[in-house]
């Protein structure tokens, strides 16, 4: 801290903090989903079949699940300056060399590697928001940060085709673009960032106490190897797993299967199909706003059993409803219209859920997220194939399979909701050792 800075006014470091941070999540989602767009191009450009090129997009959602408790420990253990900046850098780097390559099994390499890396992205970026921000703001904060990764998926599209626009192998251009960027906002990042609002040199005292608040138990230790123990046997953790999962399986839809839907059964053109898969992140960007707002709100209304828990309840409840309606639905754009809501309102809940992780996870916050996320992101990669399954049911009615896929993703919203209004916030989980009360099996 510098001691200069001594005024009775808190400085505002800690916003700049929440501003890098939500580039860092604009970063994470160019990278991620640039392939999926320039699929067409790479295809037909190096040669890959179907099925090879499925394996890509599914390599990254196994390497991002299963490496989301080991990357964030790391981020626990050592800090996210040096283990956020390490992850930025060798996602980027992995992205740019996948602008150069023409071979296979060297692109899944590569693919592997931006999931494995890209997996400490958002556990380390709570991480941030438990360390810089006030408890009473922590749910806007994090819902500031998730922005960021919706805006990101959602300017991917045109600004991908754009930079690819040109050559036969522009989908290179892109790739090797976003790595560079990426790799120079990792030494941004480690230049601005301090792990500890005391280590800052444009930090005053004000702002520490404003952070820390009245009730603050400074805590220095380095925590230790995840207890898996605790994780696996805390209820209130898997009830939060549990919404995480079924969460994803309405959102997913949106992304994966949505424009084939408005293809096979509306029969909507290429360019109309992409503004309407386009629309609904828009709309999740308001969402995480409202629900930053909301779960603070409720926070200091009725405490954190009920400040995290009804927004994530209550979010399942709207997008099952949704579901629901797009039954009765026969016009591409109303049901793009319910898919906007879907979006919003899954983006609504995801605030609370940080929150929560923030609350109870200490100084091992990003083992929590990274175990919540881990559920999460599974339920990410089963979801379009179980749909894909169900759809196979119905072959000589593929209306009644869309159907049942709605009528799926409703009912386990219900599931969800029921679920979320047993987590609580006010018990931590005990990593350390500590015997005292928390809410386990």
């Amino acid at each position: 801290m510098n001691t200069s800075i001594n005024n009775d006014k808190p400085t505002s470091v800690r916003n700049g903090m929440i501003l890098c941070t939500t580039m860092v999540a604009i970063m994470l989602y160019l990278d991620r989903v640039c392939l999926s767009i320039l699929g067409t191009s790479i295809k037909k450009d190096l040669d890959f079949n179907e099925v090879q090129f499925a394996n890509l997009l599914s390599a990254f959602f196994w390497a991002y699940a299963l490496c989301q408790i080991p990357a964030g420990w790391i981020g626990d253990r050592y800090g996210p300056r040096i283990a956020l900046g390490i992850y930025l850098f060798f996602w980027s780097l992995c992205t740019g060399l996948m602008g150069m390559v023409s071979g296979y099994g060297l692109f899944l390499l590569l693919r592997l590697g931006c999931g494995l890396f890209e997996a400490g992205a958002y556990p380390l970026a709570n991480g941030i928001v438990r360390k810089w921000v006030p408890l009473s703001g922590r749910g806007t904060a994090s819902g500031i940060v998730a922005i960021g990764g919706r805006l990101g998926g959602a300017i991917a599209p045109m600004l991908t085709n754009f930079l690819a626009a040109g050559a036969s192998d522009g989908w290179r251009k892109p790739f090797i673009i976003y790595g560079l960027i990426g790799m120079v906002g990792a030494i941004i990042f480690w230049v601005w960032y301090r792990d500890e609002p005391s280590q800052h040199p444009l930090v005053n005292q004000a702002e520490i106490d404003l952070i820390n608040g009245s009730n603050h138990v400074p805590d220095s230790s380095k925590p230790g190897f995840p207890n898996f123990v605790a994780l696996a046997t805390n209820l209130s953790l898997w009830l939060a797993s549990i919404v995480m999962i079924l969460s994803n399986f309405g959102w997913i839809f949106i992304i994966t299967l949505f424009p084939d839907y408005l293809e096979k059964v509306f029969g909507t053109p290429a360019d109309t199909r992409a503004l309407y898969q386009s629309l609904p992140l828009y709309f999740g960007i308001a969402g995480m706003l409202i629900g930053g707002w909301w779960t603070d709100r409720i926070f200091r209304l009725a405490g954190p059993r009920w400040g995290r828990s009804i927004p994530m309840a209550a979010s399942r409840v709207i997008v099952g409803i949704s579901y629901i309606v797009c039954l009765f639905l026969g016009d591409a754009l109303w049901v793009t219209i319910m898919m906007c809501i879907v979006a919003a309102a899954t983006d609504m809940g995801n605030p609370a859920f940080w929150a929560y992780c923030q609350d109870v996870g200490g100084k091992y916050v990003g083992s929590v997220v990274g175990w919540g996320n881990m559920w999460g992101n599974l339920g990410a990669a089963i979801a379009p194939q179980l749909f894909i399954l169900i759809k196979s049911y119905h072959p000589d009615d593929p209306q009644a399979g869309w159907a049942s896929v709605f009528l799926i993703c409703a009912v386990v919203q219900v599931i969800g909701a029921v679920a979320a209004m047993g987590i609580d916030a006010t018990h931590p989980i005990k990593m350390d050792g500590d015997k005292s009360p928390s809410a386990s099996f």
